[in-house]
């Protein structure tokens, strides 16, 4: 009976392990316009199943400066 609860114990632990890692993120991007052209924009996409620094990495690398439009991307 002890080496059941033993086994018992370690699996939740393993379970509870890997369920604490990864988790959904939400990155919030916003888009201006220096120019004053077009309004500024904001939008927002999952980022499912992931560790927050592999999250981050993939929201930062989505800002983007093309002429005068700058998007700027975090992870909330």
């Amino acid at each position: 009976m002890r080496r059941l609860t033993i086994l018992a114990f370690c699996l939740i632990a393993i379970s509870l392990g890997f369920s604490s890692c990864e988790k959904e993120y939400t990155c919030t991007c916003i888009t201006t316009d220096t120019s004053g052209m077009f309004e500024t924009s904001k939008s927002s996409k999952p980022i499912p199943s992931a560790k927050k620094s592999d999250a981050e990495d993939i929201c930062s690398s989505t800002s983007t400066t093309i002429d005068t439009l700058e998007t700027v991307c975090s992870l909330e």
